[in-house]
């Protein structure tokens, strides 16, 4: 069974991205192969504060990072081939993934 990841959608985690999905805890250190996000890693951030950023915002900044780079592929030999294109996720497989999370696209 394949999990989802809850950054950019991809239908390709081993296991599930957190051990506690509804609060977004225990996060399982694996790396997306579509976005590269690391689960327990790049949402722990720091604010200047010293209070920290919500796993939900660390991923809306980071998906829409990634999206201003056009959704590149991390690991592209990973990553069905028939969904990508020179090296960036297809526009209607990144529609596809996305829907799940109301992302709008422009």
């Amino acid at each position: 069974m394949k999990y989802s990841c809850p950054v950019c959608g991809y239908k390709g985690l081993d296991e599930p991205a957190y051990g506690n999905c509804e609060k977004l805890e225990f996060g399982s250190f694996e790396i997306c192969v579509c976005c590269r996000f690391q689960f327990a890693v790049d949402d722990d951030i720091e604010l200047e504060n010293g209070g920290f950023l919500t796993v939900k915002d660390a991923h809306n900044i980071y998906r829409n990072i990634w999206l201003s780079f056009d959704a590149p592929v991390f690991m592209t030999e990973h990553y069905p081939s028939e969904y990508q294109e020179n090296g960036k996720v297809k526009r209607e497989q990144l529609e596809r993934q996305l829907k799940k999370y109301g992302y709008q696209f422009k």
